[in-house]
């Protein structure tokens, strides 16, 4: 179960380390690269996202099962998996067009801004997240320049 989670995240760190490799080379940002995309390549973006989460999410509690008490375990599956999926794909889509449509999130990666958009979603006020996303962003731009320039 760790080998996989290991696995993931290496995988995932690795996409995102290539697109933010491009973007430092002068790329496209997250936000150029989002709009390029179709809406059937948005909607597949959300489903990736979602199976993601599920092998996680599963992978996380499953092993709870042997010692723990199943309904225990399909709660926490439940809590971990609604923590990061909508129910309406289209209305997530949306949401992360008009974040994306703020020239001042153009560098957030695209799983920051699903997930600001997942919080959004749920009514919840996003600003400061935004901004510590943007800050993020703006920092590893710079650092990625550096890197290249070297």
């Amino acid at each position: 179960m760790v080998k996989k989670t290991l696995i993931l995240t290496a995988l995932f760190l690795l996409v995102l380390g290539n697109a933010a490799s491009a973007v430092a080379q002068g790329g496209p940002s997250f936000a150029q690269a989002w709009s390029g995309q179709s809406d059937k390549e948005k909607e597949s973006f959300i489903r990736g996202v979602v199976s993601g989460v599920r092998i996680l999410c599963m992978d996380i509690t499953v092993g709870l099962g042997k010692a723990g008490d199943p309904e225990n375990v399909n709660k926490q599956f439940r809590e971990c998996f609604n923590a990061y999926v909508v129910d309406n794909p289209a209305k997530m889509i949306a949401t992360m067009n008009e974040l994306y449509a703020d020239k001042k999130n153009a560098f957030i990666p695209f799983d920051g801004i699903y997930k600001i958009a997942g919080l959004k979603m749920n009514g919840q006020n996003v600003d400061k997240l935004l901004e510590q996303s943007r800050q993020y962003a703006e920092g590893l731009k710079k650092k990625l320049e550096k890197e290249v320039k070297k």
